[in-house]
């Protein structure tokens, strides 16, 4: 069993100062937010769960999804993405693992 409390950085609920392995924190996108280059994390899933609100995703592949409340998407290791619009504010939360890097400028 693992048991992690939660650190001082505002909007982290676990990281690196209680926890070796997964990176969690809350996101807020505001309506009108999107992203104009995808990106990827070469050495990290990206998982979102979404708390409020509603945004549009769309992976290098061209599949685009709408989500909202109570949805979750997941990026693999490597597979390049993008926020291409915020319909309403989004509050999400973030999972991966400690030390992603985020690879930009993927076309």
């Amino acid at each position: 069993m693992k048991h992690f409390q939660y650190p001082s950085d505002p909007g982290v609920i676990c990281g690196e100062e209680n926890n070796p392995d997964l990176f969690i924190r809350t996101v807020v996108f505001p309506v009108g937010y999107s992203e104009e280059q995808f990106h990827s994390h070469p050495n990290t899933f990206e998982f979102y769960q979404v708390l409020s609100g509603e945004l549009v995703f769309e992976s290098k592949d061209g599949d685009v999804v709408k989500s909202s409340q109570r949805a979750f998407i997941y990026f693999g290791e490597g597979e390049p993405h993008r926020i291409i619009e915020v319909t309403q504010d989004c509050e999400l939360v973030l999972y991966k693992r400690i030390g992603s890097q985020k690879q930009t400028g993927i076309s």
